[in-house]
Formats: C-alpha cells, sequence, structure tokens
C-alpha cells in the first residue's frame, strides 16, 4: 500500500466556486496582494486560478533553491507567455530549449562586463544630468514626481545605451509614442485572464494592442535597419546594438538574425525600465528618510 504524502501540505486562501483566488489579486496592485497574503500564509502558499495551481515563493531560502538550474527551469506560463506577441523568443520570453536563448546569452554577456559598461558610462552621465537639470530648475515648493522622472531615466538610457536611440523624454510635454504602445501592450497583456468569451468582450482592446505591437516592430526595425545601412563598422559603437549585430555565438559560429534582435531590444526596454525606475525612486525614498546616509552619498 503506497504511503500517504507526509510533508506539509501548502496553505491557500479560501476558494470561491469556479473563480478559485482570482478575485484574490487586483489589476492594480497584485504584487502587493501577493505581499499581504505572504505575511498571512507564509512563505509559500498556492492560488486556484480557474482551476490552474499557481504556487507564490518568497522566503529566501526557498527562492535560491528555486535558482538550482540542475533542479528547475524558467516557467513560460500566463502572462510572461502572453508577452511572447512582441517579446517572442528574446531572452525574457524565450524557452530554455530554443536556440535563441543560449545564442543571446553567449553573445550578450561580455555587453554586461566591467569594460562593457565603462562604454555605457557617458551615455548613462548623459541621461542622468538632463533629469539633475530639470530638477536643477525647479523653484524650491516645486514637487517632484520622482516615480514618473525615474521611468524617463531608465526608458532614455537603455534606449541609448541599448540602441543609439533618444526617446528625449526630458524635452517633452507627453511620453514618446513608443513609450506609449509599450506601456499599453503590456497593460493588455497583463491583465488578460483568459476568461470564457474574454476576447470577444475586449475586441476594442486587442485591436489597440495589435495597433501597439505593430508600432513598436516597425520602429525598432527601422533602427535596426537604419545601423546595418549605416555603412559605419558595427563593432564601433558601444551599445547593445551593435554588439547584437556583430557578435557571434562561439559555441555554433552563428549570430542572431534581425527579428530576434528585435525582440531583444522591446525586452531590454520592458525588463529594465520599470524594475530599475522602481529600485531607484525607493533608493531616492530612503535616503531622504535617512539625512546622515545621504550626507555620506552626497559627500
Amino acid at each position: 500500500m503506497a504511503k500517504k504524502n507526509a510533508l506539509t501540505p501548502i496553505p491557500h486562501p479560501p476558494r470561491t466556486f469556479v473563480l478559485g483566488n482570482l478575485l484574490s489579486l487586483t489589476t492594480v496592485s497584485p504584487v502587493q496582494d501577493m505581499m499581504k497574503l505572504a505575511q498571512e500564509y507564509g512563505p509559500i502558499y498556492w492560488l486556484d486560478m480557474l482551476g490552474k495551481p499557481v504556487v507564490i515563493v518568497s522566503g529566501f531560502e526557498l527562492v535560491d533553491e528555486l535558482c538550482d538550474e540542475s533542479r528547475f527551469d524558467k516557467s513560460v506560463r500566463g502572462a510572461l507567455r502572453r508577452l511572447r506577441d512582441f517579446a517572442g523568443d528574446g531572452l525574457f520570453t524565450a524557452y530554455t530549449q530554443e536556440p535563441n536563448w543560449s545564442r543571446a546569452h553567449n553573445i550578450l554577456l561580455p555587453s554586461f562586463g566591467q569594460r562593457a559598461m565603462q562604454g555605457y558610462h557617458p551615455m548613462m552621465l548623459d541621461i542622468a544630468e538632463q533629469l539633475v537639470l530639470k530638477w536643477d530648475r525647479l523653484n524650491a515648493d516645486d514637487e517632484i514626481d520622482v516615480t514618473h522622472d525615474m521611468t524617463s531615466l531608465t526608458l532614455d538610457t537603455i534606449g541609448l545605451c541599448g540602441f543609439g536611440y533618444r526617446f528625449n523624454s526630458f524635452y517633452r510635454e507627453s511620453p514618446h509614442p513608443f513609450v506609449g504602445a509599450m506601456i499599453g501592450a503590456l497593460g493588455t497583456s497583463m491583465e488578460t485572464r483568459g476568461l470564457p468569451l474574454e476576447s470577444m468582450l475586449k475586441k476594442d482592446r486587442e485591436r489597440k494592442l495589435r495597433a501597439d505591437i505593430r508600432y513598436m516592430n516597425e520602429m525598432v526595425d527601422r533602427i535596426v535597419r537604419e545601423r546595418r545601412e549605416s555603412g559605419d563598422d558595427l563593432a564601433d559603437k558601444p551599445d547593445l546594438l551593435s554588439h547584437m549585430l556583430s557578435g557571434v555565438d562561439r559555441k555554433t559560429g552563428e549570430r542572431l538574425d534581425d527579428l530576434n534582435i528585435r525582440y531583444q531590444v522591446i525586452t531590454f526596454l520592458i525588463a529594465g525600465h520599470e524594475t530599475t525606475s522602481g529600485l531607484l525612486s525607493f533608493a531616492v525614498y530612503y535616503l531622504l528618510n535617512n539625512p546622515d546616509v545621504l550626507a555620506r552619498a552626497s559627500a
């Protein structure tokens, strides 16, 4: 007779009929909702999302264990899989077994080494000085939307260091059209929950998503095409696009094709802008609340 599993069952919030725990997470603040549930149920719990179990892990020891690549693999499912509509087999959304995953890893890894980062520094400084100049010109009693400005800072930095393009966010009254298309596509993809008849009920949003994706693709393809046709040595410019255009995977001897380069450019903007801007915003908040640390940083 088989032994019954003696492990402690993974806890979960109470479920409702059919929807399960779908209403446990809001579309406005899903991460905060998951944090609240972690405080109540511990570092590991699961949610029933329309019959599909989703395990949430937040404790360091468990997360560290899940990072063991010999035992666990990246899971491209749910919202992450929906991002493949415009991120394709870029690093963030590629399945591990897809050839471009390892190919891009091998080609791009040197782009994040110390010597490469030194090449990006003047471009990073260029954008940072634009932000400081904007703040410096404000009156003492003017309010600063730190999170908005940090998002502009990170997008402009990735645009310049990534593929030599200036979004010029600090010189615009409204965001660059690419930014609007990217945020729109991200929002639509992340909010889609796979409910019955959802695609029929959201036809307008689906059309807008297709238009946003088409705009992003056309713009990035144009940038790649212009770089190829520029006549310059592709390895001369110290940005990620040059590394992708000129880099060769030493294991296979192959390069990235233009379609995958498009996916990588969009991936860097998606995966890099909000995480980094959030980090910088929190850093400013904590510096302001710890004057002694702020003074040391300033010195």
